[in-house]
């Protein structure tokens, strides 16, 4: 077996530093003055006949924000962001992407699509999404086949009990209509050369945010669902419910799919803002083994504007753990937020409100027109470049919870094995399988990616 172990730590990103044969162990050899073959400790085990859920993807959000930096950018760096982001082989190979329906609170302006009190949705106009996100989007196409799922944040104000697109409700009489807003959506986008994968229903229905929101009781939820599946049937076009916090993805799930309209749902989008709660997942997994489960949003928050380098290894290291809890306990898709930032964490029409700017992999420095590549970027990188659609996540286990991993099998039978070391301490690894094992070590606060050939 050959074995290719990639790293980054405080001094590499991303770098190969082996490729060499694995070494076989017969495990059946035993001595009189001791056990040759027999290996104990310091132990991450692989067993890739034991497969779980299909790996659908990692990906990001291309938000207004990162679309409006991304095309004021010069082409030769509008070509290298999505080159580093797209391509598999000069980037990290995304292959998921989320758009807002409207504006949210990364965007350069409070918009939607239609007049105010449109009850006829004839003014629709799709021209905002038509400057940079779409473009952005397309020029991310030519490198990858893109997962593209859409949310809203709100509905326009007319539609809102509070008539206003700040919290509030989405009126009961305007469900057909927002509905119709929906498959609107849809078609303006395919017109543009954007093949929407999936949406789900409202972005955060929890909480009353003091940017763009919707509030939505799970009753509520349910009875929208039976309109927006009645609207989008025979489109092919995915629906997913929730897109909230982690902690209460199986009761929600629970409940929509249970629901008299659950037919129409086919999975569940979730975010990581309330902690780790894997055990969610790996619940709705067990009960519901059919239906999809998506990351839909991550985000580190930085208070006040800058970069931030101080934190750098805080965050990459939240989006490794993170992403390795969810895979391993039944995630299909992952996707991060902003893209792109500038060095001002926007732009974005809700600065005022916002009590606390957002991080992202990449952001531009305006004034030395340069690209800056989070440490995060790399962490992501570690597993969205080496794993492919179609990828099984398989077995796996460590001899400690500070050698965090987990493991995929891609359709050529290449083995993925990524291993997280968030301690100040140097951990040992004898990664093992199928008797042949390969030693190695994590340096503290490191990250390795081993690429198994038989």
């Amino acid at each position: 077996m050959k074995i290719r172990i990639w790293k980054t730590d405080n001094e590499k990103r991303l770098c190969e530093i082996s490729n060499s044969e694995m070494e076989y162990i017969n495990t059946d050899i035993i001595e009189e003055q001791g056990h040759p073959g027999d290996i104990e400790g310091f132990l991450v085990n692989i067993h890739d006949d034991v497969e779980y859920q299909t790996f659908g993807g990692i990906g990001g959000a291309f938000t207004d924000t990162s679309a409006s930096v991304w095309y004021d950018m010069p082409s030769v760096k509008k070509k290298e962001l999505i080159e580093s982001y797209f391509d598999r082989e000069k980037g990290i190979g995304y292959t998921v992407g989320r758009f807002s329906i409207a504006s949210c609170d990364f965007s350069t302006e409070d918009y939607t699509y239609v007049e105010e009190g449109d009850e006829t949705l004839e003014s629709f106009d799709i021209s905002h999404d038509k400057k940079a996100v779409f473009p952005m989007a397309r020029a991310a196409m030519e490198y990858a086949d893109l997962a593209l799922f859409a949310s809203p944040w709100s509905p326009p104000a007319y539609m809102k009990t509070t008539n206003n697109r700040i919290g509030g409700h989405l009126k009961k009489e305007c469900y057909e209509l927002w509905a119709k807003y929906f498959k609107k959506y849809i078609e303006a986008a395919k017109e543009n050369g954007i093949d929407i994968w999936a949406v789900t229903m409202q972005n955060e229905p929890r909480h009353h945010q003091v940017w763009e929101s919707c509030l939505y009781t799970p009753q509520e939820e349910a009875e929208f669902l039976g309109f927006l599946g009645k609207e989008l049937e025979g489109t092919g076009v995915k629906i997913l419910c929730y897109d909230h916090c982690r902690e209460r993805v199986f009761e929600r799930a629970r409940f929509i799919y249970e629901s008299q309209n659950g037919r129409y749902c086919d999975g569940i989008a979730n975010h990581w803002y309330s902690g780790d709660h894997f055990g969610e997942l790996k619940a709705h997994m067990e009960r519901y083994p059919d239906k999809i489960s998506i990351a839909s949003e991550g985000c580190c928050a930085i208070t006040g504007v800058g970069i931030q380098p101080e934190r750098d290894l805080e965050f990459a290291e939240i989006y490794a753990h993170d992403i390795i809890g969810c895979f391993n306990n039944g995630l299909h898709y992952y996707c991060d937020w902003n893209m792109l930032l500038d060095d001002k964490n926007g732009p974005h029409h809700n600065r005022e409100k916002r009590p606390c700017s957002a991080d992202a992999p990449v952001f531009y420095i305006r004034e030395s027109n340069e690209l800056h590549y989070r440490l995060s970027y790399y962490y992501i990188g570690h597993i969205s470049k080496f794993v492919k659609p179609g990828a099984k996540v398989v077995a796996s286990s460590s001899y400690s919870d500070k050698v965090e991993t987990v493991a995929f099998k891609n359709q050529n039978g290449e083995i993925v094995c990524v291993m997280l070391n968030r301690t100040d301490k140097e951990m040992p690894a004898i990664i093992r399988l199928d008797g042949h094992i390969e030693k190695t070590s994590l340096a503290p606060h490191s990250i390795l990616t081993a690429i198994i050939n038989r």
